[in-house]
């Protein structure tokens, strides 16, 4: 027995498959979209790196914020490392922001480091509120004021961490400290100023 017609559906005896296209390119066929492309790949490029310097710059932003968010309020040893937090933060930021200015030397940067730690009293906070715009440190007249605690606190022989004027007045500290650290940005003109202020 054999059979004349092959198996199958004789209906699609006389079809002729089709070739598959090739497979179609993401690259734009045009110039005016070749150059949008490359323009949004190199934006794209530069984007990136320019959030990833900033993020590398804040650094010792999060690094602070990590220590103050661990700081005890009725752990005087804690409590006395707030003032030296902000000096720190204040002259890694100096440092932080002249690496970011090529032209920058390094005796300009001891220079100006050397200003910030000749800062005092009213001078220091009147600093720190220049360079943030979202603190008070230096616009409060109550007898236990953030400006008189920031500058006496590592001085005071015994703290009373029972006193609730006492810590009311360190949680407006912290909560003034956690504000410029997040939100400071530092203005080179007032170091100046503020040493003249002072002499």
């Amino acid at each position: 027995m054999s059979f004349e017609k092959p198996w199958g559906n004789y209906l699609l005896e006389a079809i002729v498959e089709t070739k598959a296209p090739e497979t179609i390119s993401f690259w734009p066929q045009t110039i005016a979209w070749q150059l949008i492309f490359i323009f949004l790949i190199i934006f794209t490029i530069k984007k990136s790196y320019l959030f990833w310097k900033t993020y590398q710059a804040n650094a010792y932003r999060r690094e602070a914020l990590a220590w103050l968010s661990q700081c005890s309020l009725s752990n005087e040893n804690d409590v006395r490392q707030l003032p030296a937090l902000l000096r720190k933060t204040a002259l890694l930021a100096c440092e932080v922001n002249n690496n970011n200015r090529l032209a920058e030397s390094a005796e300009l940067v001891k220079v100006r480091r050397d200003e910030i730690t000749q800062l005092s009293g009213n001078a220091w906070a009147t600093w720190l509120d220049e360079q943030c715009t979202k603190t008070k440190f230096s616009h409060q007249t109550a007898p236990l004021s953030t400006e008189k605690l920031l500058t006496k606190l590592a001085y005071i022989p015994q703290l009373d961490l029972n006193d609730s004027k006492f810590n009311d007045a360190l949680t407006q500290l912290r909560q003034q400290i956690t504000l410029w650290i997040q939100y400071h940005q530092l203005n080179d003109e007032s170091l100046q100023h503020d040493l003249g202020k002072q002499t």
